[in-house]
Order: C-alpha cells, then sequence, then structure tokens
C-alpha cells in the first residue's frame, strides 16, 4: 500500500493555486514585465520601487509553495528496500520523453532526509540521484510554461536543467543544515574536509566528489551565505536556473528558446529586485549582481563535470551509466565545447579564486 503525504496542503490545493497565481501573469511569453536590473537602472520614485518588490516578493512566493509541495510530496509505503531499489533500475531503464508523461516506472517519492546521518556510498547515491530526479520531475512539470512546449523542447531542456537544479537543491539544503559536507538528500553527505575523504569507500566517488564539493561550497554555499539567501531568495535563483539556456547546446527550437528566454528575464528581475531591496550603494548592487551571476556559472560548471566524469564510471565496474535515463541525461548531451569550458574551470588548480571567495565571506562577518 502507498498513502501520498503532503504537509503543506492537499496537492490539488497546490497545484490549483500554482497554476492560479503563476499562469499569465508570471509565465506568459509576454515580454511587458522586461525591466533592466535595480543595477543598471535608477526608479522613478519610490512608489514604484515598492510596487516592484511587492510584485517580486509575490512571484518568490509563488515558487517557495512550489518547492515546499515538491520536497514534501512523498509516498508511504510498504515496499522493502530492496523494491524500491528494483523500481529505481526499472526507471533508469526508461527514457526521458516517457519519464515526463509520466508513462514510465518512477522512483518511490520516499521522504528525502537532509540530516547526515550516513557518508556517501554507491547505493546511497544512486537512490539519492534516482529521487532527486523525480522531483525535478515533480518541478518542471508545473510549469505551465515547460507544459506548453514540444515534446522535443520538453524532453531537450529537462536533460538540460536537471543537474543544475538538482545541484542547487543540494547546495541550499547543506546552507540550512549548516553541514561540513555537501548533502544529497538521502541522509548521506560527501565531507568538505579532505582528511576526511578516506571516509568515503567507493573511490570513483571521491575521484567525481572531491572537486565537486570544494566547488559547491567557495562558489555557490559560501556565496549564498553571504548574501543572507532566504527561502524566498532560493525559490526564485532556482526558477532562474531553471529557465536559463545554460552552457550545454541543445536542440531546443527557436520559439521554445525565445519563451524560456523571456521567462528568465523576468525571474532574474525579480530575485534581484528582492536581493537588492534596501541596498543603495551601486558597489554593492554590483557585487550582488556578480555574486548571483558566479553562483550560476558555478552551478553550469559542476553539472557539466558531472556530466563529462560520470561517464566512465561503467569502466570501472559500475554499470549503472549504461541504464537509459542517465544516457540521455549526462552522456549524450556532452560536446567538444564542454571540456575547453572544463578546463577553463579548473577547480583543483583555482586557488586564488577560493581565497577570494573565503574572504569576501570573512570581511562580511
Amino acid at each position: 500500500m502507498i498513502r501520498m503525504v503532503n504537509h503543506i496542503m492537499e496537492p490539488s490545493v497546490v497545484r490549483e493555486f500554482f497554476f492560479e497565481d503563476i499562469r499569465g501573469k508570471y509565465t506568459s511569453p509576454s515580454t511587458d514585465c522586461e525591466v533592466s536590473s535595480s543595477a543598471e537602472s535608477t526608479p522613478k520614485s519610490s512608489k514604484d520601487t515598492e510596487m516592484g518588490v511587492a510584485e517580486a516578493m509575490e512571484m518568490a512566493q509563488v515558487y517557495m509553495n512550489l518547492e515546499k509541495y515538491c520536497e514534501n510530496n512523498y509516498c508511504e509505503s510498504n515496499m522493502c528496500r530492496e523494491e524500491e531499489n528494483q523500481l529505481i533500475d526499472r526507471m533508469l531503464s526508461s527514457n526521458v520523453l516517457d519519464l515526463i508523461q509520466k508513462t514510465s516506472p518512477q522512483c518511490p517519492r520516499f521522504k528525502r532526509e537532509w540530516k547526515p546521518l550516513e557518508i556517501l556510498n554507491f547505493e546511497n547515491f544512486c537512490r539519492s540521484w534516482s529521487r532527486s530526479i523525480v522531483h525535478f520531475l515533480d518541478f518542471a512539470t508545473r510549469f505551465p510554461v515547460f507544459n506548453q512546449l514540444s515534446p522535443t523542447d520538453k524532453r531537450a531542456w529537462f536533460i538540460s536543467r536537471l543537474a543544475p537544479c538538482s545541484f542547487l537543491t543540494m547546495a541550499y539544503q547543506t546552507r540550512v543544515e549548516m553541514c561540513e559536507g555537501l548533502l544529497f538528500g538521502c541522509s548521506n553527505v560527501y565531507p568538505l574536509k579532505s582528511d576526511r575523504w578516506i571516509s568515503v569507500e567507493d573511490e570513483h566517488l571521491r575521484s567525481l566528489f572531491s572537486s565537486i564539493t570544494e566547488t559547491m561550497f567557495s562558489f555557490v554555499i559560501y556565496p549564498m551565505m553571504n548574501l543572507k539567501v532566504t527561502d524566498l531568495h532560493y525559490s526564485l535563483l532556482k526558477a532562474c536556473v531553471f529557465f536559463s539556456a545554460g552552457i550545454v547546446v541543445t536542440s531546443v527550437s527557436d520559439k521554445g528558446m525565445e519563451i524560456m528566454r523571456n521567462e528568465y528575464t523576468k525571474h532574474k528581475n525579480a530575485l534581484m529586485k528582492l536581493l537588492m531591496n534596501g541596498v543603495e550603494s551601486f558597489s554593492e548592487q554590483t557585487d550582488i549582481l556578480f555574486q548571483v551571476q558566479d553562483v550560476q556559472n558555478a552551478l553550469e560548471r559542476v553539472s557539466a563535470h558531472f556530466d563529462q566524469e560520470i561517464q566512465y564510471f561503467h569502466l570501472l565496474g559500475l554499470p549503472i551509466v549504461k541504464k537509459n535515463l542517465l544516457v540521455e541525461c549526462h552522456i549524450n548531451k556532452l560536446d567538444a565545447k564542454l571540456h575547453f569550458l572544463w578546463k577553463s574551470f579548473n577547480f583543483s588548480d583555482n586557488k586564488e579564486a577560493i581565497k577570494i571567495s573565503l574572504f569576501r565571506i570573512q570581511s562580511r562577518h
């Protein structure tokens, strides 16, 4: 027996609330709401500024409700762990389009646990990443704009945005828990301190996540602390990451790309409105603007590195990446351009950038 549980409100109520508030007003392809960020323009009056902030706050509230719905919409089941893993295996053997259309098996929506109770290992990594896939599925398919895309565009956008949005969720939950390691969502954690990496038994996971964890802290988690990112800010930031075209060339049509680009502009402006509310200094506004962009860039590069490295797992005795869903989402989207981008952002060698990031955090506290 499986029982759906949602600790926010009934799913139908949440869905109605989300669609009613977001359709047309926030996700229409219209560019009427596109304005320059606060760092680039001077408000006409304090009243105009207040209205802009109020609208941004309203938009953020809608996305915060969506994020809470996705996080808390889980199943209580009498399935044993082995049965859950079998269902996960069936989902990973399916394809992206069937997953989006919900005609394929899905990872059980067991409750996500963000407390660091066990060190990352191969099994709990597979479970947590599979759970992240269905979390992202719930998130993406509740955007009316996403649902209006053609099947081909939906597939391409899902593949492009899965990893960046998932890593952002992991980073924010790590920040909320104030954990000294990157949280994956199944009570599992990868330690930040290098002297504890040996506790991760799987050498392939160590090779993959040592640099990712360091980078996520230096360029995503610490900057979010510096910016004092709240649930509202995070929800809008995740919408921005979702609507961003990223660094991977996708097969999205020109029409689909234009729609998503317009949405990105509106959501990025709303995020800047909230983060810069009450900030008068131009230098501080510019600093906020650059920090947010750095966070987004880091998420894209971490995702590109993850996609690049995971393809080698099957050569090292980890056949999971031969699964069709992972091949579609992480391996087939790679091209030579990603290799160049990754080399230009070498995490292990970018010591000076890490020092600057840490210095900026320390100077603010």
